[in-house]
């Protein structure tokens, strides 16, 4: 991960240098330079949360909303709709950071491909797992839909996998003979 801090951050700030030493439209090279400096700071922001100790501000929230979370930051990532594969039972609960697992589901939305769904849901499926304690939550994503993997989206992989982590959570990506790849995420249960 620091390897990949150090190369985005070089990236950055080489970008920056070469915005202020190049003669340019002064409007276009303000844009293209205000541009670069919210990616850094978002991306600085990543390294906080990834190095950074995090303290969670917990509340017992039903498992359907936690997929309903993953769905909706997922949906409004593809332009589609992802539907929920089976209505969860009420009793399942879960004692998570809403904001911080909002984020995590958020930054896992930013592998895929901004409105390249072409309109085509994707479904989510979401069980619980009484005898292993868990909320699994599984969600089949087309190659079509995956961004490449970059330094960046590493960087949001990891911060996420360490929001669930905090949680006492998992998160795998596993490729399928399809070519599609498989999102498993999971949870830890309240009694």
């Amino acid at each position: 991960m620091v390897d990949n801090v150090g190369h985005v951050l070089g990236n950055l700030f080489q970008r920056i240098y070469h915005l202020l030493s190049q003669p340019r439209d002064p409007g276009a090279s303000a844009d293209q330079l205000e541009s670069t400096i919210r990616q850094l700071e978002h991306f600085l922001q990543l390294v906080l949360d990834y190095f950074s100790p995090i303290s969670l501000t917990l509340d017992y929230v039903p498992a359907d909303e936690i997929a309903q979370s993953l769905a909706r930051q997922v949906s409004d990532r593809i332009g589609a709709h992802v539907r929920i594969g089976a209505k969860l039972p009420m009793e399942g609960r879960l004692l998570i950071d809403p904001g911080r697992l909002a984020r995590c589901f958020a930054l896992l939305a930013t592998w895929l491909v901004e409105n390249g769904s072409n309109g085509k849901g994707i479904e989510l499926q979401a069980t619980i797992r009484p005898a292993a304690g868990v909320l699994l939550l599984l969600l089949n994503v087309p190659t079509g839909l995956v961004l490449p993997c970059s330094s960046v989206s590493e960087m949001h992989w990891a911060v996420a996998e360490k929001f669930l982590e905090m949680h006492g959570g998992t998160l795998q990506a596993k490729p399928l003979p399809s070519g599609d790849v498989r999102w498993e995420i999971t949870l830890p249960l309240q009694p």
